[in-house]
């Protein structure tokens, strides 16, 4: 994993603080809500001087220039004919909408159609905090462990099986994009890191994290690959559609380790009639898929 030094981390800080603190005024948040109005993309209209002076109901122009030329640069672009909102304007936008902060809908139960892969039980889903989490009530164990942050947005005019699908697209989409090395949140570069078992000795677990925001995801071997072509492929091969497959719906695979430097491990997927066998090396790059010992393309 890459390493930031302690200069860069406080200056990081100091800019995160900078941009919180530039929001702490009410004429600063009415410009900028005006900005989003009409916020259409790179396909957005600026808005002139007077008509955001109009639309803030601001007749001080001495008072409105100061509190925009203090959000120009992190929140407003100042282009040819007029004013537009940045990118750091809209994500936040977009950020309040999603998580609704004010609002409170944690304690939400789901009834989850599966058994658990662990010991057979029923499982049910529950969402707290942001996150949704598929568990148990047998024996208390993380199906999968399975636990993802969902916006509470998402929640919104959704069925339980809506939000349980929802959630797991969500997760799936996700890992693919950081296991390519790309951050789902804020497109940084991400680090896969594959830990140990250690009862077994063999790789168990996969941990993404983003080289710079709070993003990090720890997923299953399997999991961490699905969405490859051949993967994908492999596995609709034997009768496990993975676009259909709720995350959690995913067979645990048997580990067979390769080689230890670098590291490759083998996993084998069985079901009643077929073997998938996936070659994955230390940096999640997928080196052969086969069914039954025949190679799989991509399709």
């Amino acid at each position: 994993m890459p390493v930031r030094d302690e200069e860069s981390d406080d200056e990081q800080a100091e800019a995160i603080r900078e941009a919180f603190a530039l929001l702490g005024h009410e004429i600063r948040l009415d410009i900028l809500l005006a900005l989003l109005e009409n916020w259409r993309a790179a396909h957005t209209e600026p808005q002139s001087y007077s008509e955001l002076m109009r639309a803030v109901d601001m007749r001080d122009s001495g008072k409105f220039n100061y509190h925009l030329k203090r959000l120009r640069g992190a929140y407003v672009r100042k282009v040819e004919d007029g004013y537009v909102p940045t990118a750091s304007a809209t994500a936040l936008y977009r950020a309040v909408l999603a998580t609704r902060p004010f609002e409170n809908i944690d304690g939400r139960n789901f009834a989850v159609d599966a058994a658990c892969p662990d010991c057979g039980g029923n499982l049910s889903g529950t969402y707290e905090r942001s996150f949704l989490s598929v568990t148990c009530g047998e024996c208390n164990s993380l199906a999968g462990d399975f636990t993802y942050s969902f916006p509470r947005n998402g929640l919104d005019g959704r069925t339980d099986e809506e939000v349980l699908d929802a959630v797991s697209r969500r997760v799936s989409h996700h890992v693919a994009l950081a296991r390519s090395g790309q951050c789902p949140f804020c497109a940084g570069r991400t680090t896969a890191r594959v830990s140990e078992d250690s009862a077994d000795a063999a790789p168990h677990d996969v941990e993404i994290t983003c080289d710079t925001c709070s993003f990090v995801v720890g997923v299953g071997l399997l999991f961490a690959v699905a969405l490859v072509p051949e993967v994908t492929a492999a596995l609709v091969a034997l009768g496990l559609p993975v676009e259909a497959a709720r995350t959690w719906e995913l067979p645990e695979p048997t580990v067979d380790r390769r080689s230890g430097e670098p590291l490759v491990v083998a996993l084998d997927i069985e079901t009643d009639a077929d073997t998938a066998t996936v070659v994955v090396g230390e940096d999640l790059t997928v080196r052969e898929v086969t069914v039954d010992g025949d190679p799989v393309g991509a399709g």
